[in-house]
């Protein structure tokens, strides 16, 4: 998350800000409603409305628990960016 906000900060003034209220607003959408597409296996994504970034999670239905495992830049290679 740094990472990201930091560059965006370098591609405009603001936009890292923007960024991480972006995120956390969209993390509140998800309690309300975290069945967003499945894209791998059980792994869902919803992506910001404003940025090219995705955030990939599970949904663990009997806990009633959402776990965020990345939020990833859409223009990156999962096969490189991915560990």
């Amino acid at each position: 998350m740094r990472d990201a906000k930091d560059y965006l900060n370098t591609q405009r003034k603001g936009w890292g800000k923007k960024f991480l209220i972006q995120y956390r607003e969209t993390l509140k959408s998800l309690q309300q409603n975290p069945h967003f597409q499945i894209r791998y296996k059980d792994i869902h994504c919803l992506p910001l409305p404003d940025f090219k970034y995705m955030i990939h999670f599970k949904v663990n239905e009997t806990k009633k628990e959402i776990h965020v495992y990345a939020v990833l830049s859409t223009h990156l290679n999962p096969k490189e960016n991915w560990l």
